[in-house]
């Protein structure tokens, strides 16, 4: 029998414990099949439960000819067809009110009282003019010559146009001449469409100058919408685009009203702006909204939610592939064009089933077991 020394079994000792320590890391290690499903190098497998539980949700990928242009940042903005900036002509000060902010007004309704000494003068002038008027209508082809005729109307004329411009309406010139010696100089403001009060200073006892603006009324039934894109984007691509406008979880139906030929010097982009149909009141001015441009493209492309794509371990965009029910391979992907809520990517073949659902479970799954898209 050969004879073995202490120095050699120690060996032994050691290349048994090292060769052992091997096994515990080369041996792979395999998921509980529990109700986070089981995981191995290929792929990701889920009972119908789990999958109901996880939100799985999948769709068959296919080619598009219908492209998304671009999806734009925008702004809501008032329509300034259907918007009304109510100024006053002459120095005036507020002696009352008849209306409120967000209050809706309608066309011709009676928002302030004011005084003004120009308006009074102006009245007085009216006053004057009528009752000369009055006069040689009386006396027409008797005591007044034609020229008198002729000036006392223009005369008169000319004060009601004065009273007009000062925000006076037919009723307001008439009663003018009733009015006493005391009131003159009193004169109302008047809604001219219908609407909603954006903005009003009528604050009691307050002094305007002449010019200034003291309220301000949009109809919101059909608000702007005014959209930023890159300043050398080619506009006229957009003349033909369906477009819709996206806020809140919300789609509203747009058309072109005007593509700019201006760049804002500030944020260097292009200006478009749309018109959108608001019956519900849903979108406000000052809104940030999404604008997204659709046109028909000549190319296919493969279009995929963006809800469907979730990063692996080492950072490249991958997509979740149902194999075959219940079995869920991860697969890396390229994305070539970006629309916001849609992207054009490279790597998928038309006809696989794309997870749209549960993505962020499949991943955590993927994430928890070390599962390597690449199978390296």
């Amino acid at each position: 029998m050969k004879k073995i020394n202490f120095i050699d079994i120690k060996s032994m000792g050691l290349n048994v414990r090292i060769y052992a320590l091997a096994l515990m890391f080369t041996l792979p290690v395999k998921a509980s099949e529990n109700d986070h499903g089981h995981v191995d190098n290929s792929g990701i497998e889920l009972t119908t439960r789990q999958q109901a539980n996880s939100g799985i949700e999948v769709s068959t990928v296919v080619l598009s000819y219908n492209k998304v242009v671009a999806v734009a940042p925008a702004e809501v903005i008032n329509n300034d067809f259907a918007t009304e900036l109510v100024s006053i002509a002459v120095p005036s000060q507020v002696k009352k009110r008849y209306v409120s902010l967000g209050e809706k007004v309608k066309s011709q309704q009676k928002l302030a009282t004011l005084y003004s000494y120009e308006v009074a003068k102006a009245q007085i002038r009216y006053r004057l003019a009528e009752d000369e008027w009055q006069r040689v209508t009386k006396l027409k082809g008797e005591a007044v010559s034609e020229k008198a005729y002729l000036l006392g109307k223009a005369e008169r004329e000319a004060a009601a146009s004065q009273l007009r411009d000062y925000g006076f309406n037919e009723s307001d010139i008439i009663n003018t001449q009733k009015k006493h010696a005391k009131q003159l100089g009193l004169y109302n403001i008047y809604a001219q469409l219908d609407g909603t009060i954006l903005q009003e200073q009528l604050t009691l006892g307050r002094r305007f100058s002449g010019g200034e603006v003291i309220a301000k009324i949009s109809n919101e039934a059909q608000v702007w919408v005014q959209a930023r894109l890159p300043q050398d984007q080619d506009l006229e691509i957009y003349l033909n685009s369906k477009i819709s406008i996206l806020h809140a979880g919300q789609r509203f139906m747009a058309r072109l009203l005007q593509a700019g030929h201006s760049i804002d010097p500030k944020t260097r982009t292009a200006l478009i702006r749309v018109v959108v149909n608001n019956p519900n009141h849903m979108l406000h001015a000052g809104m940030f909204v999404k604008t997204e441009f659709v046109t028909a493209g000549t190319e296919p492309q493969l279009l995929i939610s963006r809800g469907a794509l979730s990063q692996s371990a080492d950072g490249d965009w991958q997509v979740f592939i149902e194999s075959e029910p219940g079995h869920y391979v991860a697969k890396e992907i390229k994305i070539t064009k970006d629309y916001g809520d849609q992207v054009e990517v490279t790597g998928l073949m038309v006809g696989e089933q794309l997870v749209t659902g549960g993505v962020f479970f499949l991943n955590a799954q993927a994430a928890k077991s070390n599962f390597d898209v690449h199978n390296h």
